[in-house]
């Protein structure tokens, strides 16, 4: 991935604005969070882009939370160990129905 640039929320996405391409992330708005799906996306690559939105939305006071769906303990593991103020909790991949069905 390269450098990002930009950071944009849309009604259904994060968009992530890098040097040669964009990369959209859909998130689904429930309650007082947005839950995104970053399963698809490496350990680098995911912790790079938990950092990168919890920062923009912490930076421009989004009252909502983040809780991302992980692929698996490994990246739940390295995100976690961030304890960036706006995520309230990062799902593994086989619990995204239950949090999303609450």
């Amino acid at each position: 991935m390269n450098s990002i640039k930009q950071i944009r929320l849309s009604k259904t996405n994060f968009i992530l604005d890098l040097e040669d391409s964009s990369l959209k992330l859909n998130y689904t708005p429930v309650e007082d969070k947005y839950i995104v799906d970053i399963s698809k996306l490496n350990l680098i690559k995911a912790t790079k882009v938990a950092i990168m939105c919890s920062t923009y939305c912490f930076i421009n006071n989004f009252k909502k939370k983040i809780c991302w769906i992980v692929a698996d303990e490994e990246v739940k593991r390295a995100i976690s160990i961030l304890r960036l103020r706006n995520i309230e909790q990062i799902l593994p991949l086989e619990n995204e129905k239950m949090v999303i069905a609450s």
